[in-house]
């Protein structure tokens, strides 16, 4: 099914986040489809990460709507003070439905590979550990590290990490995907195994909200690129107009910073 057919999977509806007297977050709307690839895009401080911690409410905005699924998981007024219309013990159920990949690995580091996978789904869904673990190790030939399901993290390359991490938050079974730098924190020969993970499970419908400065990457899989800024959705639209042909100053500006992705878009520019 295409991004532009499926039904609506996440809603962000005037979601304000404040740190103290620091508005992080300025009434941010954002609509994502069954199936659709959302890149974020937008200078450090923009507002990017908590936005994703929002979704799956690491922070809880200070106003505004959410809802996962048409299930409204946050909804406040300005002066309701960040009042969740769901009980504390319903959060992990709400977590459940995100999936998310961080810039750190976050692996237990005295489990094996295999057992981080199975936690999650073990022990927060109370599935069955021996259907749990069929499906971790189908995730793990998913991710071409069948081999390494008894090894520790220690023994992992960093990109071979990450796509453990990528495997864990797939084995919750999520209906959304949130990606926040997934390969900041990685040597840059390791970049690519961890993007062709993603690229292939973006191609398999997942649906995907991902933050990365990797704008070679939003070009190539994105539906829809969105870039914030000081906290507010400054363009949305697909990554052809919005990388190719930026129409905002600060969104030309922020583009041009990188000349990985100017030498990447260099024969299209040409072309025209």
């Amino acid at each position: 099914m295409s991004a532009d057919q499926g039904r609506t999977i996440l809603q962000l509806g005037g979601v304000h986040l404040s740190f103290g007297s620091r508005e992080i977050l300025c009434g941010v709307n954002l609509e994502v489809r069954e199936g659709e690839v959302v890149v974020l895009i937008g200078a450090s401080g923009s507002g990017k990460t908590s936005l994703l911690r929002c979704i799956n409410l690491l922070n809880m905005p200070r106003s505004g709507r959410i809802a996962i699924n048409d299930e409204t998981i946050f909804e406040a007024g300005l002066s309701d003070n960040g009042v969740s219309k769901i009980a504390p013990a319903e959060v992990n159920r709400i977590r459940s439905k995100t999936g998310m990949v961080f810039q750190q690995f976050n692996l237990f580091p005295h489990m094996t590979i295999l057992e981080n996978i199975m936690e999650g789904p073990v022990i927060v869904k109370k599935e069955k550990s021996s259907e749990v673990e069929m499906r971790a190790r189908a995730l793990l030939k998913q991710m071409g590290l069948v081999d390494h399901a008894s090894k520790r993290p220690a023994q992992l390359s960093g990109g071979q990490q990450q796509r453990v991490a990528i495997a864990r938050a797939l084995a919750m079974r999520p209906t959304l995907m949130l990606f926040d730098e997934p390969t900041s924190a990685l040597d840059p020969e390791l970049v690519g195994e961890v993007l062709k993970a993603m690229v292939e499970l973006a191609r398999s419908g997942m649906t995907m909200v991902v933050v990365t400065h990797e704008l070679g990457f939003a070009f190539e899989i994105a539906d829809r690129v969105v870039f914030l800024d000081r906290g507010m959705v400054i363009a949305d639209g697909p990554p052809q107009q919005l990388l190719l042909q930026p129409d905002h100053p600060r969104l030309k500006s922020f583009v041009n910073r990188f000349h990985e992705t100017a030498d990447m878009l260099r024969p299209f520019l040409e072309a025209k």
